[in-house]
């Protein structure tokens, strides 16, 4: 008898950490859920925050310019400090919803001695616009420290009209150098200097109104200007015009004086959550394959972290998410008890006017219990595995779902006319992902993907996995070479030459008509990880590439008196799974067949104790009256149970 050995793949997992987008030699404060309330609130300094996750394509790509803002903000650190939360990390998801954050990135102000999250308000303006951003947040510092008037603040009032050169010498003390900005208000660009230079002690910077006399003794057109004077010569050393950006007058200077004053360091924040570099992942497995274990893991990143992120679910999130729920009732791939999973989810939220994120995790925390957790908590991704840890995993299992999805789909509905690929399917996810998918320039970019590629005029059952076929290579098309590109696993039109050579034309182009067929069998194909749907001993052989019978095999004679049964067993086995792999074998209500209502259960139990007990009494009437009552009722009574012993009882005596 010949065993298969099972060979085990090993399975490039997400390690605990998420490999952070900013290392240390970045002016960044890294925060997590320990140090966040330290460092943030009750602290004599403003926090300016991005909420972040890494694995999120749009915050791979604003990091640069981020890091571009945090280096130009450096000298800033005592007034207002530049950090960072990762929310891809899972002790940092209960910050992240405590502070409403539902899409990333998400940029927040936190005012001087913040309290609460509530004391965090959302930027809103172009945070791809550094120089508009840094402004702003100037800005919003100045308004702080009007409101709050801090003690260990610089002042951002205007100097006065009566003041001269002198007295504002004499209000710094001994700092050699004074620099006044004349701008109107709101003067972005004075404030953004008196903050850069509030902690040297060689250099001061006050705000004048561009109207002021020092201002218009050498300036006539009352534009944004800059003078820089030192306390032994009143007459400027450095005169800047016309002003445009804050950084402008810093780099002027320190052109200047910036050997006399560049003594004095920004010390490192404090209470810095330490940022390890992760490792980068190991690239051996092959990236062309359907894998479960990945579907999983997109479905529990899914369940688990990507719709939770709201503290409530109410309105057009909510419909969008009744409506994804359904979709996946009908069409989830996996197995029976994943199917189940979505089924009973949607049962749950479609009668819900409101959904909180506790009771969402709670529900399907039921749910997972009840059916043996056919999804696990454990993120681990197998073929959608990146080489870095922040690479692929959840937007690659994310597509993979959604084409399963649609592919299935299909199957179920071929014979259908009654199928709408729109409304049943397509526009369920392209929902879930405007309202869901917490990378927000993903979604909206995914949004207007759908109507560049008409996604209103998909009719037929077969477009609705062609469609989303066509849009994936067309967001490859337009990601590759980006930031979020793998660069192990390069974004390229899907299938490439190397997996389908007839799927391409002689000039090079996709032929859809041979291509598609192969779309449709590759994500099919669900391949299952070995380690858990290993068969079980099997007698098998193969000669030539093909499967022997038992009855061909050359076993010992002992045991040849059996080789038809084998082939019966195993030839039965295989009929299973064709049968449990059919698209035709739909299930309906499953958990119908668990088990009955429980107001039906307790009529049924009810009717058959009472049938019992009467059963139970007219047998012990009997044992106790055999003889003339029921003699006398047995061959007088015209209404016998078996009429035709009587019958026979008088032809006898005739």
């Amino acid at each position: 008898m010949l065993f298969l050995l099972v060979v085990y793949i090993v399975i490039a997992a997400s390690p605990a950490n998420s490999e952070s987008l900013y290392d240390k030699n970045d002016p960044i404060l890294e925060l997590d859920i320990d140090t966040f309330k330290p460092a943030v609130y009750g602290t004599k300094k403003a926090h300016f925050v991005e909420f972040y996750s890494s694995w999120c394509g749009a915050c791979i790509g604003y990091a640069p310019t981020f890091k571009k803002f945090a280096k130009q903000l450096e000298k800033w650190a005592p007034l207002v400090q530049v950090s960072v939360v990762n929310c891809a990390e899972d002790k940092n998801m209960p910050l992240c919803r405590e502070h409403s954050v539902s899409s990333y990135p998400t940029l927040k102000y936190f005012k001087y001695l913040s309290a609460t999250h509530e004391d965090g308000m959302r930027y809103s303006g172009d945070k791809y616009d550094v120089d508009k951003m840094e402004h702003d947040i100037a800005g919003l510092v100045q308004a702080d420290a009007q409101r709050q008037q801090p003690e260990n603040w610089p002042s951002f009032l205007p100097v006065s009209e009566s003041s001269t050169l002198q007295d504002i010498f004499k209000s710094i003390g001994n700092t050699p150098f004074l620099a006044l900005v004349a701008q109107e208000n709101p003067a972005v660009m004075a404030w953004a200097n008196i903050i850069n230079y509030y902690n040297n002690p060689a250099l001061r910077v006050a705000h004048i109104p561009a109207n002021h006399p020092i201002a218009s003794q050498y300036f006539s057109d009352g534009k944004s200007h800059a003078l820089l004077f030192s306390k032994d010569n009143l007459q400027p050393l450095l005169k800047i015009e016309n002003i445009q950006k804050w950084y402008d007058v810093q780099e002027k200077i320190e052109e200047v004086i910036g050997d006399k004053i560049s003594n004095s360091a920004t010390a490192s924040p404090p209470n810095a959550a330490p940022v390890i570099a992760s490792p980068a992942a190991a690239a051996k497995h092959n990236q062309f394959e359907v894998q479960l274990v990945d579907l999983k893991s997109a479905m529990s990143y899914m369940l688990y972290k990507e719709i939770p992120r709201r503290q409530e679910i109410r309105d057009e999130p909510l419909e969008a998410l009744k409506q994804w729920m359904h979709t996946l009732k009908k069409y989830a791939p996996g197995t029976t008890p994943m199917r189940r999973l979505f089924y009973r989810l949607d049962e749950y939220i479609q009668l819900q006017s409101v959904v909180t994120a506790d009771d969402w995790l709670a529900k399907v925390d039921e749910i997972q219990q009840s059916l043996g957790n056919p999804i696990p908590k454990e993120i681990k991704w197998m073929a959608c595995s990146g080489s870095k840890p922040n690479l692929r995993g959840y937007t690659c299992g994310l597509w993979t779902l959604a084409h399963t999805v649609t592919v299935e789909a299909y199957k179920q509905e071929i014979d259908n006319n009654n199928f709408k690929p729109v409304t049943d399917v397509l526009e369920p996810f392209r929902a879930f992902i405007y309202h869901f998918l917490s990378c927000s320039e993903c979604a909206k970019n995914f949004t207007k993907e759908a109507e560049k590629n008409q996604l209103h005029l998909v009719t037929r059952a077969e477009d609705v996995y062609a469609w989303l076929w066509r849009v994936h290579n067309f967001v490859n098309a337009r990601l590759s070479g980006s930031p979020t590109d793998d660069p192990a696993y390069p974004k390229q039109q899907f299938p490439p030459k190397s997996l389908c050579p007839d799927c391409y034309d002689a000039s090079g182009k996709i032929d859809e008509q041979k291509a598609l067929p192969f779309v449709f069998k590759y994500y099919s194909d669900i391949k299952s990880d070995p380690a858990e749907s290993a068969p079980g001993y099997k007698v098998v052989e193969y000669k030539d590439g093909k499967i022997l019978s038992a009855g061909q095999r050359h076993l010992n004679p002992k045991f040849q008196v059996h080789a038809n049964k084998v082939d019966k067993l195993e030839a039965n086995d295989e009929f299973k799974k064709s049968l449990d792999g059919s698209p035709h074998r739909e299930w309906k209500n499953i958990d119908g067949y668990d088990r009955a209502e429980p107001s039906r259960s307790h009529f049924y139990l009810l009717w058959l104790s009472i049938i019992g007990c009467i059963l139970i009494f007219v047998y012990c009437k009997y044992r106790r009256n055999r003889s003339k009552f029921w003699k006398t009722f047995y061959y007088q009574n015209d209404f016998k149970l078996f009429p035709w012993t009587s019958l026979r009882v008088k032809r006898n005596i005739v």
